[in-house]
Protein backbone atom coordinates (compact mmCIF):
# COMPACT_ATOMS: atom_id res chain seq x y z
CA UNK A 1 0.00 0.00 0.00
CA UNK A 2 1.09 3.38 -0.54
CA UNK A 3 -0.74 6.92 0.57
CA UNK A 4 -0.50 9.73 -1.60
CA UNK A 5 -1.36 12.75 0.87
CA UNK A 6 -3.89 15.41 0.22
CA UNK A 7 -3.92 17.91 3.08
CA UNK A 8 -2.86 18.29 7.18
CA UNK A 9 -5.05 19.93 9.30
CA UNK A 10 -7.03 20.33 12.82
CA UNK A 11 -8.59 16.82 13.86
CA UNK A 12 -12.15 17.46 13.22
CA UNK A 13 -14.62 14.71 13.94
CA UNK A 14 -17.65 13.75 11.38
CA UNK A 15 -15.46 15.65 7.90
CA UNK A 16 -14.90 13.21 5.49
CA UNK A 17 -14.62 13.30 1.66
CA UNK A 18 -17.07 10.10 0.81
CA UNK A 19 -13.38 8.50 -0.82
CA UNK A 20 -10.29 9.23 -2.12
CA UNK A 21 -8.71 9.51 -5.89
CA UNK A 22 -9.71 6.62 -8.41
CA UNK A 23 -12.50 5.29 -5.88
CA UNK A 24 -9.40 4.17 -3.22
CA UNK A 25 -10.47 4.63 0.32
CA UNK A 26 -9.47 7.84 1.59
CA UNK A 27 -8.17 7.46 5.19
CA UNK A 28 -7.87 10.26 7.84
CA UNK A 29 -5.64 9.63 10.30
CA UNK A 30 -4.83 11.81 13.75
CA UNK A 31 -1.74 12.66 15.89
CA UNK A 32 -0.60 15.02 18.26
CA UNK A 33 -4.04 17.52 17.60
CA UNK A 34 -2.94 17.20 13.63
CA UNK A 35 -5.43 15.42 11.11
CA UNK A 36 -3.69 13.73 7.75
CA UNK A 37 -6.06 13.04 4.56
CA UNK A 38 -4.36 10.51 2.08
CA UNK A 39 -5.39 7.92 -0.75
CA UNK A 40 -4.69 4.74 -0.05
CA UNK A 41 -3.74 3.15 -3.18
CA UNK A 42 -2.93 -1.01 -3.40
CA UNK A 43 0.39 -0.21 -5.31
CA UNK A 44 1.76 2.83 -6.26
CA UNK A 45 0.73 4.17 -10.07
CA UNK A 46 3.74 4.65 -12.41
CA UNK A 47 2.19 8.44 -12.85
CA UNK A 48 -0.45 10.65 -12.18
CA UNK A 49 -2.84 12.10 -14.66
CA UNK A 50 -4.43 15.80 -14.88
CA UNK A 51 -7.90 14.13 -14.16
CA UNK A 52 -5.92 12.54 -10.61
CA UNK A 53 -4.64 16.84 -10.63
CA UNK A 54 -8.22 17.72 -10.27
CA UNK A 55 -9.90 15.13 -8.41
CA UNK A 56 -7.01 15.91 -5.79
CA UNK A 57 -7.90 19.75 -6.61
CA UNK A 58 -11.52 18.98 -5.18
CA UNK A 59 -10.61 17.02 -2.30
CA UNK A 60 -8.81 19.59 -0.97
CA UNK A 61 -10.97 22.24 -2.16
CA UNK A 62 -13.95 20.47 0.10
CA UNK A 63 -11.89 20.24 3.10
CA UNK A 64 -10.49 23.65 2.68
CA UNK A 65 -14.39 25.42 2.49
CA UNK A 66 -15.79 23.01 5.97
CA UNK A 67 -12.70 23.71 8.00
CA UNK A 68 -11.03 27.52 9.22
CA UNK A 69 -7.35 26.43 8.05
CA UNK A 70 -5.74 23.51 5.63
CA UNK A 71 -2.36 22.81 4.62
CA UNK A 72 -2.93 21.13 1.10
CA UNK A 73 0.17 18.79 0.12
CA UNK A 74 1.56 19.31 -3.77
CA UNK A 75 1.11 16.69 -6.03
CA UNK A 76 2.32 13.95 -5.99
CA UNK A 77 3.33 13.34 -1.63
CA UNK A 78 3.74 10.10 -1.56
CA UNK A 79 4.18 8.69 2.46
CA UNK A 80 5.04 4.54 2.43
CA UNK A 81 2.19 3.63 5.00
CA UNK A 82 0.05 4.52 8.32
CA UNK A 83 2.54 4.32 10.30
CA UNK A 84 4.91 6.40 8.54
CA UNK A 85 2.50 8.99 7.99
CA UNK A 86 1.38 9.38 11.65
CA UNK A 87 5.49 9.83 12.06
CA UNK A 88 5.56 11.90 10.08
CA UNK A 89 3.10 14.19 12.09
CA UNK A 90 4.40 13.09 15.68
CA UNK A 91 8.32 14.98 14.18
CA UNK A 92 6.69 18.24 12.34
CA UNK A 93 3.82 18.75 14.81
CA UNK A 94 5.56 22.13 15.80
CA UNK A 95 5.95 22.99 12.00
CA UNK A 96 2.85 22.11 10.95
CA UNK A 97 0.67 23.76 13.95
CA UNK A 98 2.72 26.72 13.16
CA UNK A 99 1.86 26.64 9.52
CA UNK A 100 -2.22 25.90 10.60
CA UNK A 101 -2.05 28.74 12.73
CA UNK A 102 -0.62 30.71 9.64
CA UNK A 103 -3.24 30.10 7.18
CA UNK A 104 -6.35 30.29 9.60
CA UNK A 105 -8.84 31.98 8.36
CA UNK A 106 -7.23 32.68 5.14
CA UNK A 107 -7.05 31.89 1.39
CA UNK A 108 -4.44 31.92 -1.61
CA UNK A 109 -5.03 33.97 -5.02
CA UNK A 110 -2.66 33.36 -7.49
CA UNK A 111 -1.49 36.24 -10.17
CA UNK A 112 0.32 36.33 -13.14
CA UNK A 113 0.94 39.35 -14.88
CA UNK A 114 1.44 38.80 -19.06
CA UNK A 115 3.49 41.15 -20.71
CA UNK A 116 1.19 42.47 -23.94
CA UNK A 117 3.94 42.92 -26.34
CA UNK A 118 6.88 41.47 -26.54
CA UNK A 119 10.32 43.11 -25.51
CA UNK A 120 11.53 45.15 -28.49
CA UNK A 121 14.99 43.35 -30.42
CA UNK A 122 17.84 45.64 -30.01
CA UNK A 123 18.17 47.59 -32.83
CA UNK A 124 21.23 46.67 -36.14
CA UNK A 125 24.44 48.00 -35.33
CA UNK A 126 25.27 50.47 -38.30
CA UNK A 127 28.61 50.97 -39.81
CA UNK A 128 29.95 54.37 -39.28
CA UNK A 129 31.65 56.05 -42.08
CA UNK A 130 35.21 55.62 -42.13
CA UNK A 131 37.27 57.76 -40.33
CA UNK A 132 34.59 58.92 -37.98
CA UNK A 133 34.92 58.84 -34.31
CA UNK A 134 32.50 55.42 -34.21
CA UNK A 135 34.08 53.67 -37.10
CA UNK A 136 36.04 52.26 -34.12
CA UNK A 137 33.24 50.71 -32.99
CA UNK A 138 32.46 48.61 -35.95
CA UNK A 139 34.32 45.74 -35.07
CA UNK A 140 32.41 42.37 -34.47
CA UNK A 141 33.45 42.28 -31.06
CA UNK A 142 32.66 45.80 -30.25
CA UNK A 143 29.28 45.69 -32.08
CA UNK A 144 28.24 42.42 -29.94
CA UNK A 145 28.82 44.81 -26.86
CA UNK A 146 26.92 47.32 -27.39
CA UNK A 147 23.57 45.32 -28.81
CA UNK A 148 24.36 43.03 -25.20
CA UNK A 149 23.99 46.47 -23.69
CA UNK A 150 20.88 47.77 -25.17
CA UNK A 151 19.23 44.24 -24.47
CA UNK A 152 20.29 44.58 -20.52
CA UNK A 153 19.05 48.48 -20.78
CA UNK A 154 15.22 47.05 -21.83
CA UNK A 155 15.24 43.94 -19.35
CA UNK A 156 16.22 46.05 -16.59
CA UNK A 157 13.40 48.45 -17.45
CA UNK A 158 10.82 45.53 -17.65
CA UNK A 159 11.89 43.95 -14.42
CA UNK A 160 11.60 48.04 -12.42
CA UNK A 161 8.42 47.90 -14.20
CA UNK A 162 7.69 44.56 -13.29
CA UNK A 163 8.94 45.56 -9.84
CA UNK A 164 7.00 48.37 -9.51
CA UNK A 165 3.69 46.51 -10.44
CA UNK A 166 4.55 44.01 -7.46
CA UNK A 167 4.02 47.17 -5.19
CA UNK A 168 1.14 48.06 -6.49
CA UNK A 169 -0.37 44.78 -6.37
CA UNK A 170 0.44 44.63 -2.72
CA UNK A 171 -0.84 48.03 -1.72
CA UNK A 172 -4.09 47.35 -3.63
CA UNK A 173 -4.33 44.02 -1.37
CA UNK A 174 -3.74 45.97 1.84
CA UNK A 175 -5.06 45.86 4.43
CA UNK A 176 -6.69 42.17 3.64
CA UNK A 177 -2.95 40.63 2.82
CA UNK A 178 -1.28 38.60 5.46
CA UNK A 179 1.36 37.65 2.99
CA UNK A 180 3.05 38.11 -0.48
CA UNK A 181 5.11 35.80 -2.59
CA UNK A 182 6.54 37.30 -5.54
CA UNK A 183 8.72 35.99 -8.73
CA UNK A 184 9.51 39.61 -10.89
CA UNK A 185 10.12 38.71 -14.69
CA UNK A 186 10.28 34.80 -14.07
CA UNK A 187 10.15 34.47 -17.97
CA UNK A 188 10.21 36.51 -20.80
CA UNK A 189 6.62 36.51 -21.06
CA UNK A 190 5.41 37.14 -17.48
CA UNK A 191 6.03 40.49 -15.96
CA UNK A 192 4.97 38.33 -12.42
CA UNK A 193 4.23 35.22 -10.81
CA UNK A 194 3.18 36.39 -7.38
CA UNK A 195 1.02 34.78 -4.38
CA UNK A 196 -1.16 36.59 -1.95
CA UNK A 197 -2.67 35.15 1.19
CA UNK A 198 -5.38 36.98 2.18
CA UNK A 199 -8.63 37.14 4.45
CA UNK A 200 -11.19 34.66 3.60
CA UNK A 201 -13.96 36.72 3.88
CA UNK A 202 -11.90 39.55 1.97
CA UNK A 203 -11.03 37.50 -0.65
CA UNK A 204 -13.51 38.24 -3.79
CA UNK A 205 -13.43 41.98 -2.75
CA UNK A 206 -9.61 42.18 -3.22
CA UNK A 207 -9.66 39.72 -6.66
CA UNK A 208 -12.02 42.55 -7.93
CA UNK A 209 -9.29 45.15 -6.91
CA UNK A 210 -6.56 43.79 -8.41
CA UNK A 211 -8.06 42.06 -11.77
CA UNK A 212 -7.25 45.22 -13.98
CA UNK A 213 -5.15 45.70 -16.90
CA UNK A 214 -2.06 47.73 -16.27
CA UNK A 215 0.49 49.60 -18.14
CA UNK A 216 2.27 47.30 -20.67
CA UNK A 217 0.75 43.72 -18.53
CA UNK A 218 -2.27 42.08 -18.92
CA UNK A 219 -3.45 40.48 -15.10
CA UNK A 220 -4.85 37.08 -14.24
CA UNK A 221 -6.44 35.96 -11.15
CA UNK A 222 -6.77 32.46 -10.10
CA UNK A 223 -8.72 31.46 -6.94
CA UNK A 224 -9.56 32.17 -4.08
CA UNK A 225 -8.38 28.31 -3.83
CA UNK A 226 -6.39 26.47 -0.83
CA UNK A 227 -3.26 27.62 0.16
CA UNK A 228 -0.64 25.59 -1.63
CA UNK A 229 1.79 28.10 -1.88
CA UNK A 230 2.11 29.07 1.59
CA UNK A 231 1.89 25.34 2.76
CA UNK A 232 4.99 22.50 3.41
CA UNK A 233 3.85 19.41 4.20
CA UNK A 234 7.12 17.63 2.51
Amino acid sequence: MSLLLHAITPPEAGIRPPEGLRGHPLVCTQQEGLAAWATAFPDKPEQLTRADLLAHHELVSRLDERLDSTLPARLPTWVSDLDALERLLVARRGALLANLERVRGRTELAITALWVSAEPEPPAFRFAPRGSLAAGAATPGTRYLLQRRQVFAGSDQRRALAQQLADDLERLAAPDLAEMQRQVCPSQGVALSAALLVARPSAIEVKARIGRVAQDVRILVNGPWPPYSFADVR
